[in-house]
């Protein structure tokens, strides 16, 4: 279709560009505002590296919010794009963990917890936003997500292994996104049982996804099945310390939020502060270990220069007691060794 617009304004100029757009509907059977934003998404595909890959973790989050904008204004045009579906999800989970959470942690070191409230509040929008944009990029492959729900975990679990049963690598992205984006909701709602008791729910399509293909995403996947073994209501350390193992494996280092959450999780759970500072102090020292993923591993090294300063908060030192001074036996009074020398010469 672009060629053919060209090829109108070579030999015909601007006005029969202007024909050529108002006739092309009529001539063709198609509609130019869907064509074009169709065209469009093939356009972010490309450019996705130029976020992912910046440098500059403040510009990069003022651009967020536009992009956002933008998706959603192409969305309403070409719902059913998956690309596009695909980039809004990704961003409203960037911006919300990357940027806003971020904010909110800022303000409870301040104890401003009535600014940071307001914080978290957009964070759950956004991550609500990604999990029902997630679930929408599954409907249109695969039916009967909200019925499995509804009839619960068992159900749930047994429609993910029959819908997603030739572990296709593209069934990745949609049930990955629709697991994160819900337990990062969860995460950021922990006072609402009725949000804490979907959490088998939004594991159990991460857990499918890691299955289909680990290393989705920088394999985040994994970080977030060894976060919630950690920290899941219930869990114990024996049976987490093999799923951060796993997730180091997989990501093979390179993926620095790793090392972060093993520290503020793992590391605090065992009240181990040798592991804390070694873990956060390793992430800080790293260079420019993938560039693929810069501003990811640009956001790890963020968190983790802050945790490092609360490190006495979360893991207080051991505070060893002073070893009582030894007592010297007083000495006799002179008196005493006298009257003492005087009753043994008298019994003499």
């Amino acid at each position: 279709m672009n060629g053919f617009l060209a090829r109108v304004v070579t030999r015909f100029g601007i006005f029969g560009l202007v024909l050529s757009l108002v006739g092309a509907p009529i001539l063709f059977g198609c509609d130019i505002t869907k064509v074009t934003a169709n065209g469009t998404s093939k356009l972010f595909v490309r450019a996705a590296p130029g976020l992912e890959q910046h440098w500059d973790y403040e510009l990069a989050g003022d651009a967020l919010p536009g992009n956002i904008v933008q998706m959603e204004g192409l969305l309403r045009v070409v719902p059913e794009n998956e690309i596009l579906v695909t980039n809004a999800i990704k961003l409203y989970t960037a911006y919300a963990y990357g940027w806003i959470e971020d904010r909110v942690e800022e303000l409870q070191a301040q104890n401003d917890y009535a600014a940071a409230e307001v914080q978290l509040t957009r964070a759950r929008y956004m991550y609500m936003r990604a999990r029902d944009l997630a679930k929408h990029l599954i409907a249109l492959e695969h039916e009967g997500f909200d019925e499995a729900y509804q009839g619960g975990l068992e159900d749930f679990e047994r429609w993910l292994d029959t819908e997603f049963e030739d572990d296709e690598p593209e069934d990745a992205a949609g049930i990955f996104f629709a697991g994160y984006a819900w337990a990062s909701y969860i995460n950021a709602s922990k006072s609402d049982m009725v949000a804490v008791a979907d959490l088998p729910f939004a594991v159990a399509l991460v857990e499918r996804s890691v299955e289909i293909d680990p290393t989705f995403f920088n394999g985040s996947g994994t970080v977030l099945l060894a976060v919630v073994a950690t920290s899941a209501p219930g869990a114990q350390i024996e049976d987490a310390e093999p799923a951060w193992e796993r997730a180091m494996a997989i990501t093979e280092g390179k993926n620095l939020l790793v090392k972060v959450n093993m520290a503020r999780t793992l590391a605090v759970k065992k009240q181990d502060r040798e592991m804390y500072i070694r873990l956060l102090t390793e992430v800080l020292e790293a260079g420019d270990i993938n560039p693929e993923a810069r501003l990811q591993n640009m956001i790890a090294k963020r968190r983790a220069a802050r945790y490092l300063t609360q490190v006495d908060q979360r893991i207080p030192p051991v505070v060893t007691a002073p070893a009582p001074a030894p007592t010297e036996e007083a000495e006799p009074e002179a008196d005493e060794a006298e009257a003492d020398a005087e009753d043994a010469a008298a019994e003499g």
